[in-house]
């Protein structure tokens, strides 16, 4: 296991999560402050991990209070831990990014099937800073 506070994914953790894999997306309940984890699209760029959303997920409310949050990519035996910062980039038009992010895991016409109804509800991009990088067998 290899473990340290990195403030980007080594060269062997950028192989590793820039396979086709989703991650589990984990941010802490406003209401409660019980974890709350969902499977996601990503994409590791610019130094940061790069999800969408729909504007009125629970994820959103969760980081708007509490910006702490946890990704996990993995295959099963082998995984990426980011923990780190999350923030609402209000710069990037997040129905796009959903848009580029269903053409990387459903191919074009897999991403026409389903866009329309995935963007029935105005998307945020939502990217993670890396405060400490966590892996096991990378």
């Amino acid at each position: 296991m290899t473990q340290g506070t990195l403030d980007k994914l080594s060269t062997k953790h950028i192989e590793f999560v820039d396979k086709l894999r989703f991650c589990k997306f984990a941010s802490i309940n406003a209401k409660d402050g019980s974890p709350h984890i969902a499977p996601t699209w990503f994409v590791y760029e610019n130094n940061k991990i790069l999800i969408t959303t729909g504007e009125n997920t629970v994820k959103v409310r969760n980081i708007r209070k509490d910006p702490n949050v946890a990704v996990l990519i993995d295959d099963g035996y082998k995984y990426v831990v980011v923990n780190g910062r999350a923030r609402i980039n209000k710069d990037m038009d997040g129905n796009k990014a959903t848009e580029r992010m269903a053409i990387k895991y459903l191919g074009e016409a897999g991403a026409k099937s389903v866009l329309a109804d995935v963007l029935k509800e105005k998307h945020v991009a939502i990217e993670v800073t890396p405060e400490k990088v966590t892996s096991h067998n990378v």
